[in-house]
């Protein structure tokens, strides 16, 4: 089964996620104590309290075990209802290993270095 994994999202926006999949998924809403789990066992869904110093307090998405129709149609989903999340990744055999902070970090370089290459 599909899982999304959300991060600070506010339980109004969170609900707007769930109802914007067109297909069966858990949602799991995880916490800031948990920011230091590693992203493959939050889709376990059970409690890890790994705390980081500074957990992150931007919305993030992680999207686990969707097929390339599903993550397509979630996508076009979030956008038709206007569901804005500023950053979302697919959960990878590499980045699962990682923590959320780890994930977070990675994806702030990225978005720092698609920004510097605009014209």
């Amino acid at each position: 089964m599909p899982i999304l994994l959300t991060f600070n999202l506010s339980p109004e926006k969170r609900a707007a996620v769930e109802a914007a999949a067109p297909f069966a998924c858990r949602c799991i809403a995880v916490t800031p104590e948990s920011f230091g789990a590693a992203l493959g066992d939050l889709t376990e869904a059970r409690r890890f309290f790994a705390p980081v110093a500074a957990p992150f307090t931007e919305e993030l998405l992680v999207m686990a075990g969707l097929n390339d129709k599903q993550l397509d149609a979630l996508l076009l989903a979030l956008r038709r209802k206007g569901v804005t999340l500023p950053l979302k990744a697919v959960l990878t055999p590499t980045n699962a290993r990682w923590t959320a902070q780890a994930l977070y970090e990675e994806l702030c370089r990225e978005r720092a270095a698609f920004a510097a290459a605009r014209p």
